[in-house]
């Protein structure tokens, strides 16, 4: 009588099932009455057999998706190794680490036997990572100070837009145009990406700005012809001060009181804040 697949027995004269050997764990025949033990076949790497005398490929059973194994007749389960953080893969019986694919670019996972490339999880916004097969948020890099992003899941540094002139931000990571900052009143910034505060600069004396996220040095608006003004990063005209009585200023954007000049002998002003020299009255006979 034969040995039933997945069994041998290479001696003669047999005279019972019993001798038959079962295919070790790991191995299968489709052989019917084999005579020998190398009939016995190793699974294929991904797969793997815990019990002996297997009869069929079929019984070698597939590595779980998440997890390959690149060892040919593999009797135990945990033969399967799993993917590294930063990896999945999708498909059952993989048999080398290469069949793990990579998080794409722009995410990341930190999931051991991943089985789903939905285990890769996207970078906030305000950060990006260029590389694939990233294994934990950490690896997702803030945009400077001075830039933000609103995408996620960006792949790319050029994502992290510069805040407007005008504007600033000092924190790193920012996610929204409305995190950048608008200088103060009496200051303006006039290139972008900012990254601090002191980036804006002080209308000049002799100027104001009163609204605030001023983008040019034009927009501070000079004292009117008749007034001064010895105030740095000043936000509002009522720090222009009148020319006092007896002088005249003729300019606009005077900065100090010593540019009010002086009437001349023999004539007069009564009023403060003159901006012409022919508001001097000359003195009566």
């Amino acid at each position: 009588i034969d040995c039933v697949a997945g069994t041998y027995v290479e001696a003669a004269g047999s005279d019972s099932s019993s001798d038959c050997i079962g295919c070790v764990a790991g191995r299968y025949s489709t052989v019917l009455g084999s005579a020998a033990g190398a009939n016995c076949i190793a699974c294929t790497a991904g797969r793997y057999v815990v019990a002996s005398g297997s009869d069929d490929a079929s019984d070698c059973a597939a590595c779980v998706a998440g997890r390959y194994s690149s060892v040919s007749g593999s009797s135990s389960a945990d033969d399967c190794i799993a993917c590294v953080a930063g990896q999945y893969v999708d498909v059952t019986g993989s048999d080398e680490a290469s069949d793990c694919i990579d998080c794409v670019a722009g995410r990341y996972s930190t999931v051991v036997g991943s089985s789903s490339v939905a285990g890769c999880i996207a970078c906030a916004a305000g950060t990006y990572v260029a590389v694939g097969g990233s294994n934990d948020a950490s690896d997702c890099i803030d945009c400077v100070a001075g830039r933000y992003s609103s995408v996620v899941g960006s792949s790319v540094v050029g994502d992290c837009i510069a805040c407007g002139a005008g504007k600033y931000v000092d924190a790193a990571g920012s996610d929204d145009e409305t995190d950048c900052i608008d200088c103060v009143a009496g200051q303006y910034v006039d290139v972008t990406g900012s990254d601090e505060a002191s980036d804006c600069i002080d209308c000049v004396a002799g100027t104001y700005v009163e609204g605030s996220g001023s983008s040019l040095e034009s927009q501070c608006t000079a004292c009117e012809s008749g007034k001064y003004s010895s105030v740095l990063g000043s936000a509002s005209e009522s720090n222009c001060i009148d020319c006092v009585a007896g002088k005249y200023v003729d300019v606009a954007g005077s900065d100090s009181s010593t540019d009010c000049i002086d009437c001349v002998a023999g004539t007069y002003v009564e009023a403060a804040g003159s901006d012409s020299s022919s508001d001097c009255i000359g003195c009566v006979a």
